[in-house]
């Protein structure tokens, strides 16, 4: 019967009549006893007997060569009549021109968006006495998702014999009457000419290329279940030498399926057979593009083995695939850095900085992974000085290609810990003493605690050991990938007066989990250590000025540190010189002054305005923030009060409310600033409708102090400021272009707060 042919009854006015079964019943699930115009799909091949018996139905063409692809077609998994699952066998016999490098490919299975049935191949071999020997199985245990066909590829060289496929659902339950499978049989060779080298390695040979470089390549195709593809070749150059891999595969690639063996990988060995670099691709779908570079260990001959990844845990065999061919090119090139060998702290390359000098520091990451140390001795100084870097990456491409496509370079400095009397007291005081280890943030919980306790407690690779001395860490610089415009590879960091100091620079790629970068390009950090002029002549304790009602001027400069960051959008958007996870323990440096009131009493207004020098760009590195700190009782000139109260002040280009607006109804919100560039000096200036002004109580204590800090960093250089401040009699009357008015009297007298 054909299932396919309708019947009188789909007439619908012919149903009653004729007593004819129900309408037709759609394959929803696979498991219904009929369905698809209400009958079973046609059934032959149960047996090895019946498949050897009927040629028509079960035999299968054998196709020769790789291009052939007569498929067996139109048949069906279904429900038997006597209610068993069908499970079906198919018989092919071997050519006569079977040969060491013959493969058997076998291909079955469903290419429908849907179906019940999962899949199950086995390819079996008869035997002279009758019976069968399984040769490969496979199963498309594919569930809810979309069936995907089985493909086996195994090495056969057995002439004129006889091979059944076996197939059916893998727990013989489920069955699919209405959507068809294929299989297809096909004889090809190896397509991968350098096999068998399962076991022996194919020698790659090297051959001499420019800048005393050699180079050679081999291509092969994992075609066989559990293939494993051996490569070996000769280092016999002396001195520092480089071996850089790069495994690729075909374009377009075969996604549609995806390659049978799923994920390719490579492992590269030394002559004593240990692995010293390995490489998985991250999905099956995305085509090969594997490379590594590792500083060689030894001369001897060095093996690369490639093969589909294999869950160590797992035995599950690794299907062959025929289509993907691969490529590797193996390149033996000689160091260029003469800075090496400097990959540890134990041998970084020492370096003396004479005072108010620069010197560049130059390298290059050839080999994964290549960390740069560097041992900056500065000499005892009478005064406060600056260490500044500016790390840069040349433009130019290295001799090989990147061994990834996203760089994560990093740039640390970094100071020994030696006070203590043993280890143990080191790490104390690296973790817990600000004045041998600073931090810029106190809270253990915050990000950057945690960062420079990590680098505190780092431990030795090989004992597993904490580091002794542990290190402390200054500054750090970190590449973000999604910030193409950052530009935070500058920092600075303050040297105390009086002390020898040794500077550790440490310049790497810090990686991606298993993905480490080299790209062999030349970079280049730029030191500078000048004197600090305006740090020395703060030595004393605050700067002391007498306010007055004539215009007072504050002049200083800010050498160091990366600011505080009042708007977030400065990290977030990526443009200017701070990384989310860039660190510096000291945060800004900071200009403390002593403001004395000078015997007046009574509310107090109070006039405010401050100058930043423009760098050649035309607009200053940075801005201002004002760290105000108010005296109550028993303050002390030239200390920091007792019973203080801390407010910080700075610059806002938001629409403000004046603190007067809620109570008398003179408008909700202005702009309390402006914000003035004539190319040369930037100018903010507090507008006379704020209504800036000090309380009798405040202005009683005789004092306040500020501490002037950077904010919102835009460049590294040093901010060149001037603070202009008086007072007068609160309150005032204010002109502002054509408004006017009196500041208000709120609860007896100011009411801003300061």
């Amino acid at each position: 019967m054909n299932f396919k042919l309708l019947t009188a009854c789909a007439l619908g006015a012919l149903v009653l009549l004729t007593g004819c079964p129900a309408p037709v019943q759609d394959c929803v699930n696979g498991d219904e006893p009929s369905c698809d115009a209400g009958g079973l799909p046609d059934d032959f091949c149960n047996s090895p007997a019946e498949a050897l018996a009927d040629s028509t139905h079960c035999a299968l063409t054998v196709n020769l060569g790789p291009d052939a692809s007569v498929r067996k077609t139109d048949v069906y998994i279904s429900r038997l009549a006597d209610g068993g699952v069908d499970k079906d066998w198919y018989v092919g016999t071997m050519p006569s021109t079977l040969n060491a490098r013959s493969l058997l490919h076998v291909n079955a299975g469903y290419q429908v968006p849907q179906t019940a049935v999962n899949f199950s191949v086995n390819v079996l071999e008869q035997l002279a006495d009758g019976g069968t020997k399984s040769l490969i199985t496979g199963v498309d245990n594919h569930g809810t998702s979309a069936p995907k066909p089985v493909d086996l590829v195994i090495p056969y060289g057995n002439a004129n014999a006889t091979v059944f496929v076996l197939v059916g659902d893998s727990m013989g339950m489920a069955v699919d009457n209405r959507d068809p499978y294929s299989v297809l049989m096909q004889v090809v060779d190896n397509p991968d000419l350098n096999e068998p080298n399962d076991t022996t390695p194919t020698p790659v040979t090297l051959t001499p290329a420019a800048g005393n470089e050699l180079t050679g390549t081999q291509s092969g195709y994992l075609a066989t279940n559990d293939d494993v593809d051996l490569y070996s070749f000769d280092l016999t150059a002396g001195g520092r030498q480089i071996i850089y891999l790069h495994l690729t595969g075909p374009m377009p690639y075969p996604t549609n399926p995806p390659p049978a063996f799923g994920r390719i990988t490579f492992t590269l060995l030394d002559p004593m057979g240990t692995p010293i670099a390995e490489g998985t691709m991250a999905n099956a779908f995305q085509p090969i593009d594997l490379a590594t570079a590792r500083l060689a260990p030894m001369t001897g001959n060095y093996t690369v083995r490639i093969q589909g990844y294999k869950d160590p845990n797992s035995t599950a065999v690794v299907p062959g695939d025929l289509r993907v061919k691969y490529d590797l090119l193996v390149r033996v090139l000689p160091d260029l850095d003469l800075s090496e060998p400097n990959d540890t702290i134990g041998t970084a390359k020492a370096v003396s900085l004479s005072p108010n000098s620069s010197h560049q520091l130059t390298g290059k990451l050839s080999y994964v992974a290549d960390e740069e140390w560097f041992a900056v001795s500065l000499s005892a100084r009478p005064g406060p000085s600056v260490l500044r870097f500016t790390t840069k990456v040349s433009a130019t491409a290295g001799r090989f290609a990147p061994t990834t496509g996203v760089p994560t370079r990093q740039v640390r400095l970094i100071e020994q810990v030696t006070t203590g009397i043993n280890a143990q007291d080191r790490l104390n005081n690296c973790l817990t003493n600000a004045a041998v280890c600073p931090r810029s943030y106190t809270d253990p919980l915050s990000v950057a605690g945690q960062l420079s306790q990590a680098v505190c407690k780092q431990s030795d690779p090989v004992t597993h050991l904490n580091l002794d001395p542990p290190e402390c860490l200054y500054s750090e610089r970190d590449e973000e990938p999604l910030f193409t415009d950052l530009k935070n590879f500058v920092g600075a960091i303050p040297i105390p007066a009086n002390t020898a100091t040794q500077v550790f620079v440490q310049f790497r790629d810090q990686g991606r989990g298993a993905v480490k970068y080299a790209d062999d390009k030349d970079w280049t950090i730029d030191l500078q250590w000048n004197d600090d002029a305006d740090e020395a002549s703060r030595l004393g304790g605050p700067t002391v000025v007498n306010l007055g009602t004539s215009s007072s001027a504050s002049s200083g400069v800010l050498s160091y540190g990366y600011g505080r960051i009042l708007d977030p959008f400065d990290v977030n958007s990526g443009v200017g010189i701070r990384g989310p996870e860039d660190y510096d323990a000291v945060e800004t440096d900071k200009d403390l002054y002593q403001f004395n009131f000078g015997g007046v009493t009574g509310d107090q207004n109070w006039a405010l305005s401050w100058d930043l020098t423009d760098l050649d760009g035309g607009a200053p590195p940075g801005d201002l923030a004002l760290e105000l700190s108010f005296c109550g009782a028993g303050g002390t000139a030239g200390t920091l009060c007792t019973n203080q109260q801390d407010i910080i002040f700075g610059y806002s280009s938001n629409v403000l409310a004046p603190w007067y607006s809620a109570s008398t109804g003179l408008g909700s919100s202005t702009m309390l600033f402006t914000r003035t560039d004539d190319h040369t000096r930037t100018t903010i200036t507090v507008r006379p409708v704020a209504c800036q002004c000090f309380s009798a109580s405040r202005v009683a204590a005789g004092k306040f102090f500020i501490n002037v800090a950077a904010v919102n960093r835009v460049g590294n250089d040093p901010i060149n400021y001037t603070l202009h401040q008086s007072i007068s009699t609160y309150p005032q009357s204010w002109t502002d272009g054509d408004a006017g008015g009196t500041c208000p009297v709120t609860d007896g007298g100011c009411g801003f707060g300061l």
